[in-house]
């Protein structure tokens, strides 16, 4: 996931022949970046499902919302790039402020401990505001707590409103800056 995070907002500046050096549609490359990001992502899922079952946790019927969770994070991490993406080629500080960010970001996500296991009510609330917890725990819920997401419709809601709300991010920086890109670069 920090790689599509970072990767996605580094995208265009990494692509930049393609910009400069030739017509070529830009809002193409943050998706195929998170494309790449996903085949990746598949086959270490495929890795956790071979490994859950060495260990005798054969795969289930909760395995079945997978793609499911696949999906959202596909259109959630390629919204991120679109968005990121253009401010990241206009601005090289937005890069490493991304980057510097992605520490906090995996460590408040819940991705090595259980964001259910917090105790204050408010802090746990906040912290499942974050979409990447949303992801996280999606995929958690999947292997080990077997919940399915709509057991949960309040967590996917608040996942639905912060993915449209990065859409309209995604378009408003694409409208504005789509133009200027290539002389920046």
């Amino acid at each position: 996931m920090g790689d599509m995070i970072t990767g996605g907002t580094n995208c265009i500046r990494r692509y930049s022949y393609l910009v400069t050096k030739m017509k070529f549609p830009v809002s193409t490359i943050p998706t195929f970046v998170s494309l790449s990001n996903l085949t990746v992502n598949l086959i270490l899922l495929l890795i956790v499902i071979i490994i859950f079952a060495l260990f005798g946790f054969a795969p289930d019927i909760y395995m079945l919302q997978l793609p499911f969770y696949i999906l959202l994070s596909f259109i959630f991490f390629t919204l991120w790039a679109l968005f990121s993406s253009f401010i990241g080629a206009i601005s090289k500080d937005f890069v490493n402020l991304v980057k510097s960010f992605i520490t906090a970001i995996f460590w408040l996500s819940g991705i090595l401990w259980n964001a259910e296991t917090v105790a204050i009510p408010w802090l746990k609330k906040l912290l499942m505001l974050n979409p990447v917890t949303f992801l996280v725990n999606g995929f958690r819920n999947c292997f080990i707590n077997k919940i399915w997401f709509w057991q949960q419709p309040k967590r996917l809601m608040y996942f639905a409103i912060i993915t449209f709300i990065l859409f309209l991010l995604a378009l408003w920086s694409y409208k504005k800056l789509r133009k200027d890109i290539a002389d920046v670069l």
